[in-house]
């Protein structure tokens, strides 16, 4: 029998702390189904590759994947010197099977040695582009899959470097905050140390979210992930001070949230005070296209609370995806702004990657 690994990996939502996290604050992280799917077996004629999501097949090599990912770091070092939005677009490669190669080619430099030839097949069931985490859940799904294809196990803090330096040649500068929640699963809160390093630690009370928070895909943002990553940190070195006191506003709604999370009280009204004041921030950011806005003040005025999560966009009608808190007087009507928005059947703080091995 052929040797066969499929590897699951979740999406991810940042309850709050978005943006902010990538500037060291900390954020509340959960990794949500559904789950991206991995398939690895053996193969004698090189490394295929079946994308039906996008309707490709790949054919390649670990020597044409190794040198695409060295080329990659070396654009990547250039724009980490002068991270700006025009510098951002020499970054990324727009094709969405990029996200694979690279994952591939990163492995390759990592490992260090000839890799055997193998076959994948890549499913993802996770709105691309829209703050679920989708290249995130590919990355780690790719690369725990194939570890465990080639060892028998996975090691963890490989798969975590090696998404890593994935993310950064697809958004810029992230916080690493996506893939950790991949890898790991949960409800997280994440926060940078004094010397810089990601540290996420489990937090509990997360069941009190199945009941109280709805969440919508307002549709495709215009702009990619680092776009608006590179956007922000431009206004940022336009306003240092200004930024700052926003992210300081931002850190305290973050904390409250957590607070009430952990307290399990069921009581939404905190939970609607720390959502408003966290959208409010991401507005002054300018993250939240007008037509979103608006969504949000509907919901508002019924007392509830909604926010964007995830990076947002900077024009458009669509910002990904939508966080809405309900107050306990709802009466459960249907707001007509939000008629236009695809309500998403996701499960809040599901387990990480998961790996089972065939044969």
């Amino acid at each position: 029998m052929q040797r066969r690994v499929l590897a699951t990996s979740p999406g991810k939502l940042i309850l709050m702390g978005e943006h902010a996290a990538v500037y060291g604050r900390p954020a509340l992280v959960a990794a949500v189904a559904p789950r991206t799917r991995i398939e690895v077996t053996g193969n004698s004629e090189g490394i295929f590759v079946d994308l039906p999501d996008l309707d490709r097949e790949l054919w390649t090599g670990w020597t044409e994947l190794r040198q695409e990912a060295i080329d990659s770091r070396t654009r990547w070092q250039a724009y980490s010197e002068s991270p700006t939005a025009e510098s951002f677009q020499t970054l990324r490669d727009p094709d969405p099977a990029h996200l694979v190669t690279l994952a591939l080619g990163e492995l390759a430099v990592e490992m260090g040695t000839d890799l055997p030839p193998i076959a994948l097949r890549v499913k993802s069931d996770l709105p691309i582009g829209s703050g679920f985490g989708s290249s995130a859940a590919v990355g780690v799904g790719l690369v725990g899959g194939i570890l465990c294809f080639l060892e028998g196990e996975v090691d963890r803090e490989c798969v975590d470097r090696v998404v890593l330096e994935v993310e950064r040649r697809q958004h810029g500068m992230p916080s690493g905050v996506d893939h950790r929640t991949v890898l790991h699963g949960g409800f997280l809160w994440a926060e940078r140390s004094s010397a810089g390093e990601l540290r996420t630690v489990p937090v509990g009370g997360g069941q009190v979210l199945g009941s109280r928070i709805q969440v919508l895909h307002t549709g495709q943002p215009l702009e990619t992930t680092g776009d608006v990553v590179a956007a922000v940190r431009q206004r940022a070195s336009e306003d240092p001070g200004g930024f700052e006191r926003l992210l300081d506003r931002m850190e305290s709604c973050v904390r409250d949230f957590r607070q009430w999370l952990e307290s399990e009280s069921g009581v939404v009204d905190g939970a609607i005070s720390s959502i408003r004041e966290c959208e409010a921030c991401l507005e002054a950011m300018g993250v939240v296209p007008a037509p979103v806005r608006e969504a949000i003040r509907d919901v508002e005025a019924l007392g509830g609370a909604a926010k964007i999560s995830g990076a947002g966009a900077l024009s458009g009608d669509a910002a990904g995806c939508l966080l809405v808190c309900w107050p306990d007087t709802w009466d459960g009507r249907s707001l007509e702004s939000l008629s236009a928005y695809n309500r998403q059947h996701v499960e809040l703080g599901v387990p990480g990657l998961s790996c089972e091995v065939d044969g």
